[in-house]
């Protein structure tokens, strides 16, 4: 027994074998203060409504103890070899596995962040909106980049080189994935411009395209038909197209001709009276847009006039509900008037010729 107190008194009065053991404790001190640490945020970020403490902590929770580990680790090789051999290499491993992990840390809060938000947006009743999944992407695309170039220089390596022959091979590479490009530069411009988003509704004048967009991603957009058909439209083809957002519209115009038979032409004026003072309401049409009902036309068949004002009512059922009332009041009216609605007629006049005389004269 008193050898083996004398053995362990000869080895703990190495330095190294010192340093070890302190740096083993510090490993495991610092990894019960981590994990302490995170409790005590759970607790405090539990009382907050934002989305930044909450992204913070749980982007945080993992690297931090992944952190703690690899420079505990890394000191306690340092240690090991530096008895033995040089382990300057140490150091270029132990800042390339920090830098790592910086990055993890980094790519976990923009991700986590996102998603918080998007899920807070849902919860409120907003709309999806892609913005922050894009943004996302974008932002963990410069970090990854960021992060490659800063370990790669760490390592001594020059990124000259590397970007005289990356240009070469994109432009290569450009040429060959023209239409991919231009699909993914579409999507950029989608995001920057914002012509519409996930959930409007829209259409094309120049094809033959309309639908609710579902998904706008960066190589193309998915958006629902009336028929409830999925469409992959390709992103590019926006940038060559118009499209109408009838979402954004701020009134919707209803204009309809009205055609009254010409027996019914001295009856016009009290018609059209009446009409317009059905246009006079607030709550469905808007008084300060122009309030038209005008005699217009006389027609083939039919005596015409037109209704024209505008509702703010934009959403297609709602508008449709509107003018349906409207075309029914009016129907009402000229039914009141003893009038009638036309439609197409002819009149044919026919001449009737005399009889012709017969030949040799009249028969007795």
């Amino acid at each position: 027994m008193t050898q083996l107190w004398h053995d362990a008194g000869q080895m703990l009065a190495r330095p190294w074998l010192l340093e070890l053991a302190l740096v083993a404790a510090g490993m495991l001190v610092g990894l019960l203060l981590a994990r302490r640490l995170v409790a005590l945020l759970k607790k405090a970020v539990g009382r907050s409504s934002g989305v930044w403490d909450d992204a913070l902590l749980h982007a945080a929770a993992r690297p931090l103890q992944a952190f703690v580990w690899f420079f505990g680790l890394t000191l306690i090789a340092q240690l090991l070899l530096e008895a033995r051999a040089d382990a300057a290499w140490i150091e270029q491993v132990r800042l390339t596995g920090i830098l790592l992990i910086l990055g993890w840390f980094l790519i976990a809060l923009i991700r986590v962040y996102s998603g918080m938000a998007c899920e807070r947006r849902r919860r409120a009743g907003e709309p999806a909106d892609d913005t922050y999944g894009t943004v996302a992407k974008v932002l963990q695309a410069c970090v990854v980049v960021m992060i490659g170039v800063t370990v790669l220089q760490t390592f001594g390596i020059g990124i000259g080189g590397i970007l005289t022959f990356g240009g070469i091979g994109g432009l290569i590479v450009g040429f060959a994935a023209k239409d991919l490009l231009e699909n993914f530069f579409g999507g950029l411009m989608l995001q920057m411009d914002r012509p519409f988003k996930t959930g409007d509704w829209i259409r094309s004048p120049d094809r033959n395209l309309e639908g609710t967009v579902e998904k706008i991603g960066w190589r193309q957009t998915l958006i629902r038909t009336h028929s409830k058909n999925a469409i992959y439209i390709p992103n590019g083809l926006f940038l060559t197209i118009v499209i109408e957002n009838p979402g954004r519209m701020s009134h919707r115009m209803i204009k309809e001709v009205v055609g009254l038979r010409y027996e019914d032409l001295g009856k016009m004026r009290e018609i059209l009276k009446e009409v317009e003072e059905l246009l006079r309401d607030p709550e469905k049409f808007d008084q300060n847009m122009p309030l038209l009902v005008r005699f217009d036309r006389f027609n083939d068949s039919s005596v015409d006039f037109f209704v024209q004002c505008y509702t703010r009512i934009i959403t297609r059922s709602e508008y449709t509900r509107v003018k349906q009332e409207l075309l029914f009041a009016i129907a009402d009216i000229v039914a009141r008037h003893g009038a009638d609605i036309a439609y197409p007629t002819q009149t044919m006049l026919v001449k009737q010729e005399p009889a012709p005389e017969p030949v040799g004269g009249t028969d007795r």
